[in-house]
């Protein structure tokens, strides 16, 4: 439901005991505007090599103008990391009062002091909305599905990129993103034997290993870069007035996470990017008797039959970008919507993409949360 979090205290809010154990420190300095963040390196280093996670803490001074300066205690934690040593499992609403007492756990072994009612204070400077997707085995394998998924290389306003986890052969992710938010897909299995160090994730992998769990396991997660983004998405998405600053318990909700994850979702596997690839799946000659047969007028047929090998040549980006350099303005999206429409009049389309685009879209649909105990 929501992966990482970055919260904000303000300075009457926490009292730290010793500033010796921020003992990193990051420097800044822009045109009228100049950040110090005094960060904890030592002791979460050390837990580290314990097999135990422990958040990153840091305090951030930072003066803009004639401004008075101003200190925040930033605290950017994994909630599911915080629950369970991993985001392999997930969190969900009940699961809110421990992660406050946990969080409380966490700043007194650093000697800051604050308490539970100051913690449900703090404001959200950004947020990362998740779902882990079993798949089953018909499926295939996360890596494969992720391949199959490459052929959808197609968003909005947004960069892309296929890569592998680095330095290591096994795992990889789909990425699109712009300067306010990034959209991941990835092999979780592949991306803990290449990451995992806590001792959850050391028994996960020996589970992997052993045979006892399967590399079947998806997740797909929206991550925000900056704070004015974040907050202008989530007022769109809230029924309530606008707000200008979020707390844990606003966007701690399920239905919220829902909806934000499956509007990323179908912004990037839309159903003229479903029709085109299903139809560049076919082979040639049964891709033309296919539409012959369809009912479809002639001059349809030829531009779904044009579109469609455009599609298997060059995947949906290809295609799109092939229709920018021939067109520009409006008649692109003439033309975009010409091939809506002719899509639309063929009606569903047998084949094995549509099957694994409606199996994903489901998952995100019902949104089950995944549980140490499902594992």
């Amino acid at each position: 439901m929501i992966d990482t979090v970055v919260l904000r205290l303000k300075n009457h809010q926490y009292t730290i005991k010793d500033m010796s154990v921020f003992d990193g420190i990051n420097y800044k300095k822009r045109e009228n505007f100049v950040s110090k963040t005094y960060y904890c390196k030592s002791y979460p280093d050390q837990q580290k090599n314990n097999g135990l996670y422990f958040p990153m803490i840091s305090i951030l001074n930072s003066k803009g103008g004639h401004q008075d300066p101003k200190s925040v205690l930033e605290i950017q934690v994994s909630l599911p990391k915080l629950m369970y040593g991993t985001n392999f499992f997930e969190v969900d609403k009940p699961d809110i009062n421990i992660i406050y007492q946990k969080f409380l756990s966490i700043l007194n072994q650093l000697g800051i002091e604050t308490s539970v009612d100051q913690l449900k204070l703090a404001i959200v400077k950004r947020a990362d909305f998740s779902k882990m997707i079993i798949l089953p085995e018909y499926l295939g394998k996360a890596d494969y599905v992720i391949n199959k998924l490459l052929r959808f290389n197609y968003k909005p306003k947004a960069e892309f990129s296929c890569k592998e986890f680095r330095g290591k052969q096994e795992g990889v992710y789909l990425k699109f993103y712009n300067k306010a938010q990034g959209y991941v897909i990835y092999d979780k299995i592949g991306e803990i034997l290449n990451n995992g160090y806590t001792s959850i994730e050391k028994k996960l992998i020996k589970q992997y290993k052993d045979g006892e769990i399967k590399n079947n396991v998806l997740r797909f997660e929206l991550s925000f870069h900056r704070k004015d983004s974040f907050d202008a998405f989530v007022n769109k998405r809230i029924s309530s007035d606008k707000k200008r600053d979020f707390l844990l318990q606003d966007i701690f909700n399920k239905k919220l996470a829902k909806n934000i994850l499956l509007d990323a979702f179908d912004k990037v596997f839309g159903q003229v990017a479903i029709g085109l690839i299903t139809l560049s799946e076919m082979e040639d000659n049964k891709l033309r008797d296919y539409l012959e047969n369809s009912g479809m007028g002639m001059s349809k047929q030829i531009k779904l039959y044009y579109w469609a090998r455009m599609t298997t040549t060059n995947g949906v980006n290809g295609a799109w970008e092939h229709l920018r350099s021939k067109y520009n303005g409006n008649s692109i999206t003439r033309v975009r919507k010409e091939i809506a429409m002719a899509l639309q009049e063929l009606g569903n389309i047998s084949g094995n993409t549509p099957n694994l685009i409606a199996f994903l879209r489901k998952e995100h649909e019902e949104f089950e949360m995944i549980k140490p105990k499902r594992a």
